[in-house]
């Protein structure tokens, strides 16, 4: 009965094999969540939108970039939940953060926060993160003065998350010279694939009412007293000693102190809010309070959120340009020619001006999207338009980021690494909504700026300093790993590294 769910809405599906629906390769390993998605996108090229099951529940894949519009931006009042998230309780540690929260509570966390996020924020924590990149260079000189081989994913995690733990929690985490440093061995546990992963994942998506009635949480405990407790003492400690910094955690003190954080200026107010303006132009906003809980799960998921992401980014664009070596001289060109005008400091306004800076990083991101999938549940009934299919409360609706970033329509040859994809022409020839590396409309992803300037800057200097190439460790082509959350490597990314000739 339930696998003739689109069957009897008339809607094109793929063939389900009960009890896995379309997922048994994603329960199994076989392939990843990208992978696989690509596949259903792939099956039916001239159709809209195609169904499909995971496990049992029905799913609606979207592939038309108007209908996509309509979704996540358009008819978002529609769409005002992540088809990701569980219902979590509220006070379940480290969860009452934005990608699990729903309707009000979402709505007015999202408005607070979206403050913490502008040019003007990231300016102030810039200068944070050039301190990192200092510690980053003199670990890297030692393997470069010798030309060794270096699995530059770890080298990049541990960049990251020091970047991280100085911009949210003011921190110094020593990531980058300490081997053991305890706030690396935390990120690795989030993230470790483990021989029980297909077992939690089968569990999570099959019965997530599981874990509510037990309450268990995705997190394990030690990683919630671990963040909890920094959490806390840092705040005490600074509240005690009246301690100011250009961080995140300073910016939710602020929030907890004054309930709300100023715009520097009109024009950096988020798009997204107005979009809430004009969606719950009616909807009143839940008051928040800003509790211990509430705070450690906002530094929680900026922590997660920022160090993987980024990290993955950057060693997949490193391994890229290894490969691409006429793409890597020229980016070192254009870093150069643009330092130059700037006494020869990286400066948050020199990062700016560094456009094939910005279209290998913007092809980086279309070749290998951290978030392949993104989910959507419908909250009110909802015909798609142009057709008579309707939607009822609680559907679940899919978009493939990765298959729409490889299909050849939008991006001729999609397995060739090609920053022009991102020239301005390029660009102008492109439907809208094919291109979604950071979602779009008012659930899009807060941290984008963060993310970016963080990759930038670590690219700048990376380039500007040292040259990359493959080595006999380096896999070509990559095979992605379906042990892991976010699209990440197999084996490694391996390279040779050496120091660039100044001019």
């Amino acid at each position: 009965h339930k696998f003739s769910f689109w069957r009897k809405k008339g809607v094109k599906y793929i063939q389900p094999e009960i009890p896995f629906g379309n997922t048994k390769d994603i329960i199994f390993l076989k392939k990843t969540v990208a992978e696989k998605y690509k596949d259903f996108y792939d099956e039916y090229p001239n159709e809209p939108y195609v169904g499909l099951y995971e496990l049992s529940t029905p799913s609606l894949l979207i592939r038309d970039p108007e209908l996509i519009r309509h979704v996540m931006v358009k008819d978002f009042a529609h769409f005002q939940k992540e088809g990701s998230s569980t219902e979590i309780k509220c006070g379940a540690p480290l969860n009452e953060h934005l990608l699990n929260l729903t309707g009000s509570k979402w709505r007015s966390l999202r408005s607070k926060l979206s403050p913490t996020f502008t040019s003007g924020k990231m300016k102030l924590m810039f200068n944070l993160m050039l301190e990192c990149v200092d510690q980053l260079k003199e670990y890297l000189d030692k393997y470069a003065d010798n030309e060794e081989t270096l699995e530059m994913k770890e080298v990049m995690s541990k960049f990251t998350t020091e970047v991280v733990g100085s911009c949210a929690f003011g921190l110094n985490f020593n990531a980058i010279k300490d081997e053991n440093s305890e706030f690396r061995k935390m990120g690795r546990k989030i993230f470790e694939a483990s021989i029980t992963a297909p077992f939690k994942r089968f569990v999570r998506i099959t019965f997530p009412f599981i874990l509510k009635v037990l309450r268990i949480s995705p997190i394990s405990p030690e990683l919630v007293n671990f963040f909890t407790g920094v959490v806390k003492d840092t705040i005490q400690y600074r509240e005690k000693n009246n301690v100011v910094r250009n961080d995140f955690l300073q910016l939710l003190i602020e929030l907890k102190h004054k309930g709300s954080i100023e715009y520097e200026d009109s024009s950096e107010i988020n798009k997204n809010e107005l979009y809430h303006e004009e969606i719950n132009g009616k909807t009143k906003h839940m008051e928040i309070e800003f509790t211990d809980n509430l705070m450690a799960s906002q530094a929680f998921v900026f922590f997660l959120a920022g160090f993987e992401t980024s990290s993955t980014t950057l060693s997949f664009c490193l391994h890229e340009l290894a490969c691409n070596p006429d793409v890597q001289d020229k980016l070192r060109k254009c870093i150069r020619t643009t330092l130059n005008k700037y006494d020869g400091k990286i400066t948050y306004e020199s990062l700016q001006n560094m456009s094939y800076l910005d279209q290998v990083v913007d092809e980086t991101l279309r070749k290998y999207p951290a978030g392949s999938t993104l989910g959507r549940v419908v909250t009110k009934p909802y015909q798609i338009p142009g057709s008579s299919l309707k939607l009822d409360v609680g559907d679940k609706v899919q978009i493939s980021v990765y298959a729409l970033h490889h299909d050849p329509k939008y991006f001729p040859h999609p397995e060739r690494f090609n920053p022009d994809n991102f020239t301005p022409e390029a660009k102008a020839k492109r439907p809208n909504y094919t291109y979604l590396p950071f979602g779009d409309g008012p659930r899009n992803c807060i941290g984008m700026r963060f993310g970016l300037l963080q990759t930038k800057l670590g690219l700048a200097v990376l380039i500007s300093n040292y040259e990359f190439s493959v080595c006999e460790k380096t896999e070509i082509p990559i095979r992605l790993d379906p042990k892991k959350i976010i699209i990440s490597f197999t084996t490694g990314a391996w390279m040779k590294i050496k120091k660039c000739q100044t001019v």
